[in-house]
């Protein structure tokens, strides 16, 4: 009798063992995919660039020897991909797109 109950007893404790591991395993298929929030591909004038884009650390500091124009006030140049844009840094307004000459 004392076999029987542990044979009982092993075969709940297997059962966990082995459906437990399954129903955490469980991952929901996402009803729909995030973009990346640098996601600069195509941006075009009059877009808004991303907040990144705004930021000092990313300007362009020697936007001359690169053959680009002096930005307006507010404004910078900045590289993205394998262009370089010109961004307003107060509400990221893109003004101008100048393919990276190779």
């Amino acid at each position: 009798m004392l076999h029987k109950e542990n044979l009982a007893a092993m075969v709940v404790f297997a059962s966990f063992v082995v459906v437990c591991p399954m129903v955490l395993a469980d991952d929901p298929v996402q009803a729909s995919v995030q973009a990346s929030p640098i996601n600069a591909r195509n941006l075009q004038v009059g877009d808004h660039a991303p907040e990144i884009y705004r930021r000092y650390e990313k300007a362009l500091v020697n936007w001359k020897s690169h053959g680009l124009k002096t930005p307006p006030s507010q404004s910078q140049w900045v590289q993205v991909n394998d262009k370089y844009m010109l961004v307003q840094t107060t509400n990221g307004q893109i003004l101008a797109v100048m393919p990276i000459e190779r």
